[in-house]
């Protein structure tokens, strides 16, 4: 026991030796880079006393601990990331008194507003949030030393929120289209970092936030974003037929996403014809009348949340959402929903009216969009602006539609009370029930007496959480809102909600449903096929009798990949001895597990008939692919070539360039440019991987054409009506053919084309679109430097360039390509066709110069004969008879 306590005695004495040889060692200095101003302490104390008492003499004075900036007066934290944006920062807020977490990737600035050194703690503003984290999860910026810019909104030809997720670059990584342009703010950027007051001073603003008034903003009234501040409890004016003839006929989309392929690197899938929204639309208003989830939100939080439908989980999960709550066991094992409409329903009913519109739960916090106080982005997204980027699409597609639901409903803002009361009766008497800790809460208004207001509360008040919005009302005092959006349409809103019919029973047994001709809803029934409504309006349908897989897709999958369904055809056979040929989609297939090698059997379902097929899960693909990546890095080309068709391997533009110039060292190949349009300063590189060795003309010399030309008017057509929809311009376009001598052939490998910009304007961004050999519209992975497009071709067709304006500027340095009209080689073809065509022209005039002297020789001898003849005796004239 005697060594026990000299043991730790010693370690302490140890311990403090230790410290204070660190606290030595550390030094700490402040700073003004204006002045010039530089003192060193050894002491956190000394140098913080010092800090305090100059504040006033400088503009922004600067407390480092050695190297690392620790406090300031102004600038900015940046939260720290990783490359795979998996690294997530804890903090505490304060304006909600509790823990929550954010991620950096999706909005990296805050607002520094204060440093507790000696507590390890960094106090910020983000999203409306105020609260602190550790020093070592941030990095703090000056506002002086901000070369790259910081996150700020924009009031323009509309209203605009810019985010930047890096720093190191002047770029944006978001700009959301937020509202229409504000009236009470001239055009140019504002900071904020609440959303609600914009300022043209940053210190101003910081100011303001330290002392928790907003006297220096631009706006005295606080601006609240209908779309973000619309509840869920809500109903929209569209129906599902507006919805479905936008997203088929004016975006273009016509099927379901067959395949992930993503060389992008954008978190979407390629083919941009094609979305996981197709022919699901209905399932968003059937939530709507069931759950009480405005459909236009849900479907507004589904284009933002899987990139219209082309995201890796609504293809490999049939996850439109972040959110993941099932139905059955099968689908919580595998993490997969059985169709794109469970996820619908699940996110609907578990997270929205169960959870988020639940005041009970600790995480209740209104069933808005809302922000990092208030809202369903509290505690359903790490993104600080997820409710910022769902109202932005929510804008965006009600623009499109004609605005039916803008400004259309009186919403009631409650802000910063302790508490509220809800009320059964107008007369404010008898208490519904109290919400307390209020950071921000919003409530469509239907009605106003004179003491109250009338509102839709979130709760469902149902075991099965379905809404009813006659019944979920209560009554609030008016005092009880702070602020009141489009006060003027309290009167004007009327609940004619529409139920739909879902006879069969995937959804609901609610017997009350009655059923609309005017929308496309397709009840459900197992073994059957929805066949319309007859005279006597009841629902018909056909028997199934049978399916069979007609046309398998592939079935031998990577380890840990996505099923590729290109290609895939059942038929279904009806009891009247018809049938029809389907397209496999992801909604059909069940029953796998891409994470578990071998061999497995994978379930095909139509309306309740399914087939069983088998599908071989490969680690040695998954290995493969490893070790394709690392024979590019080794320089192993020989192993590249002889994979090229086994991997899916995502060449990047630093790849391609390398390897062509190192294949390029040793080549013999005549590659040949025949641009016909005459309108690009065109380069290539990567034709030495992407084209196949081919024997040819051993004596006469071969050449790899690529061809260039204007592009075909359907094809133009096409691309056109895909422009228009998602508001391009169209700059150019061109036509590409391969060939090895006079054969066409397709790369097998993707090939950089660089083109010269048409316009040089530093504020527009710059897209290349394919239509494909499946007609399909594909959006290739593209870049752009100071005067030319970098865009990779993977085939053979038309590519079309478009553009758009931008909140960024581009100003990057030009790439050089391998091969130009400047050095590439030479047409040996051609060549070879006018060398034979004069051979052929000299070989005619030689045998015309022998056949003239032939025939000259030969007349010149028949004369003579003739000649000869007459001198001859035996020869006697005729004489003329006489008359």
């Amino acid at each position: 026991m005697k060594f026990l306590h000299t043991f730790l005695i010693a370690f302490i004495m140890l311990s403090s030796f230790s410290m204070s040889i660190k606290a030595e060692d550390e030094l700490f200095v402040v700073r003004d880079t204006g002045s010039g101003l530089e003192e060193t302490f050894e002491t956190y104390n000394s140098a913080s006393s010092f800090y305090e008492e100059h504040l006033e003499e400088y503009d922004n004075l600067l407390l480092y601990e050695d190297d690392r900036l620790i406090r300031m007066e102004y600038g900015i934290v940046e939260f720290n990331t990783d490359e795979a944006c998996s690294l997530d920062i804890d903090y505490f807020s304060q304006s909600k008194n509790e823990d929550d977490i954010l991620n950096g990737c999706y909005g990296i600035d805050g607002a520094y507003l204060d440093t507790d050194y000696r507590n390890d703690r960094v106090y910020f503003m983000i999203s409306d949030d105020l609260g602190y984290t550790s020093l070592n999860n941030v990095t703090l910026h000056p506002y002086e030393a901000l070369e790259s810019g910081i996150s700020v909104y924009h009031n323009g030809d509309h209203f605009y929120h810019n985010i930047k997720s890096q720093l190191d670059y002047d770029f944006y990584s978001y700009s959301l289209e937020l509202d229409d342009k504000l009236s009470d703010l001239k055009e140019g950027d504002y900071y904020s970092y609440d959303g609600h007051y914009f300022y043209d001073d940053f210190k101003a603003m910081i100011d303001d936030y330290r002392s928790g008034i907003r006297e220096n903003s631009v706006n005295e009234e606080a601006y609240f974003n209908y779309y973000q501040f619309l509840p869920h409890r809500s109903l929209s004016n569209y129906t599902s037929s507006e919805l479905n003839e936008y997203i088929n006929e004016t975006l273009a989309i016509n099927g379901r996403l067959d395949h992930y392929d993503d060389s992008n690197f954008d978190s979407a899938a390629d083919e941009v014809n094609r979305s996981q929204l197709y022919g699901n639309i209905e399932h968003f208003f059937i939530a709507q009348s069931l759950y009480g989830t405005n459909a236009m939100m849900l479907l507004s939080s589904a284009i933002y949340e899987s990139s219209y439908g082309r995201s890796y989980p609504s293809y490999a999960n049939n996850n439109l959402y972040l959110s993941a709550a099932y139905e059955n066991e099968e689908e919580n094992e595998t993490r997969h929903y059985d169709s794109i409409a469970d996820s619908i329903y699940a996110h609907s009913r578990y997270f929205i009216s169960s959870r988020y519109s639940n005041h009970r739960r600790s995480d209740y916090h209104g069933t808005f969009y809302g922000d990092k106080v208030s809202g369903i982005n509290v505690n359903y997204s790490l993104d600080s602006y997820f409710g910022e980027k769902s109202a932005s699409a929510y804008y965006h597609l009600d623009s499109l539609l004609g605005n039916k639901d803008r400004n259309d409903k009186a919403v009631g803002i409650i802000s910063d009370r302790s508490s509220a009361n809800f009320y059964y009766d107008e007369d404010l008497e008898r208490r519904r029930f109290t919400l307390y800790d209020i950071t921000e809460l919003s409530f469509v208004i239907l009605e106003e007496t004179e003491n109250s207001y009338k509102i839709n509360i979130d709760d469902s008040n149902n075991e099965d959480y379905e809404y009813d919005f006659s019944g979920s009302i209560a009554y609030v005092a008016k005092d009880v809102f702070s602020h009141i959006l489009n006060e003027d349409r309290i009167a004007d809103y009327e609940l004619n909600y529409k139920f739909y019919d879902l006879k069969g029973g995937i959804i609901s047994d609610r017997e009350q449903l009655e059923l609309l001709d005017t929308c496309e809803i397709k009840p459900y029934r197992e073994h059957y096929e929805y066949d319309g409504i007859d005279e006597e309006g009841n629902v018909s349908y056909r028997y199934i009798e049978a399916i069979d897989l007609i046309r398998p897709f592939k079935t031998t999958v990577e380890l840990g990949g996505t099923i590729d369904l290109r290609g895939g055809l059942i038929r279904v056979f009806y009891e009247d001895s018809t049938y029809k040929d389907v397209p496999i989609d992801s909604d059909m297939i069940s029953s796998f597990d891409m994470h578990q090698e071998g061999t497995q059997d994978i379930r095909i379902s139509y309306n309740g008939v399914a087939i069983d097929t088998k599908i071989e899960v490969s680690e040695e693909l998954y290995e493969l692919d490893r070790d394709f990546s690392m024979a590019i890095n080794d320089k192993n080309y020989q192993f590249v070539k002889e994979n090229l068709n086994k991997t899916d391997h995502q060449f990047t533009f630093e790849e391609i360039r390398q390897i062509d110039q190192d294949l390029l060292k040793d080549s013999k190949r005549n590659y040949y440019i025949d641009d016909k349009t005459g309108r690009y300063d065109i380069s290539i590189s990567g034709l030495e991987l992407a084209l196949a060795e081919l024997d040819g003309l051993k004596y006469f010399g071969d050449t790899y054409y690529v061809l260039i030309r204007s592009i075909p008017y359907f094809d133009n057509s096409n691309l056109k009506k895909y422009a228009a929809a998602y508001d391009f311009d169209i700059v150019d376009g061109q036509n590409l053919d391969f060939r090895f001598n006079f054969e066409k052939i397709e790369p097998e490998a993707p090939v950089i084309f660089s083109l010269n910009i048409p316009e040089k304007r530093s504020d527009l961004i710059y897209s290349v679109y394919h239509l494909d050999k499946n007609g399909d519209i594909v959006k290739m992975r593209t870049t752009q430097s100071d005067n030319y497009i970098q865009y990779m071709a993977k085939e053979s067709g038309s590519y079309i360039v478009l553009s758009r304006e931008s909140a960024n500027e581009y100003h990057i340095a030009d790439y050089g390509e391998n091969l130009s009209l400047a050095n590439m080689g030479v047409d040996n073809h051609r060549y070879n066709f006018k060398m034979f065509m004069i051979l052929v022209i000299a070989l005619i005039g030689i045998i015309g110069i022998v056949f003239y002297y032939v025939l000259n020789d030969r007349n010149e001898k028949l004369w003579k004969e003739f000649k000869k003849s007459l001198r001859t005796p035996d020869f006697v004239q005729e004489e003329k008879p006489k008359n």
